[in-house]
């Protein structure tokens, strides 16, 4: 009897642990959630098309420092999007542990406001940094 009782804990145990990770998957990595740094890969992609087509009036020094800002610019969006998405799963678990145990006097509203304030955070820093860099043109200018 003891064993039979221990599987179907077990059981529980992974079921518990499916249903959170499936609720995560659901707040955090759902397909509009990721629409824009798509936007934003095509941003980029377009600037670094641009910069081909200006290489040869640009001196090889000046292209490079170019090439190297288009890059270090996609490595802190990468950044921004891995905070982002941090952010998200720990308020996603939080919101999760809430749900379950919503009859509980210690998860009240205000439970989540941390990891909530973390996520809104990261996400504002996100479109901040997009807003910032759309307005980014390559121009030549006359000699």
């Amino acid at each position: 009897m003891f064993f039979v009782s221990a599987c179907t804990s077990q059981e529980t145990v992974s079921d518990v642990a499916s249903q959170k990770q499936t609720f995560i998957q659901g707040e955090c990595y759902d397909r509009a959630t990721y629409s824009l740094s798509e936007t934003f890969d095509a941003f980029i992609g377009e600037r670094q098309n641009e910069l081909k087509i200006l290489r040869p009036e640009l001196t090889a020094e000046n292209y490079e420092q170019l090439d190297y800002a288009l890059k270090h610019f996609s490595t802190y969006w990468n950044q921004l999007r891995k905070e982002r998405d941090q952010a998200c799963e720990q308020h996603a678990t939080c919101e999760y542990i809430r749900i379950k145990n919503h009859d509980r006097q210690a998860y009240n509203t205000s439970f989540c406001d941390s990891t909530d304030f973390e996520y809104n955070v990261s996400r504002a820093k996100m479109i901040n940094f997009f807003n910032d860099i759309e307005r980014l043109q390559l121009q030549k200018t006359a000699p």
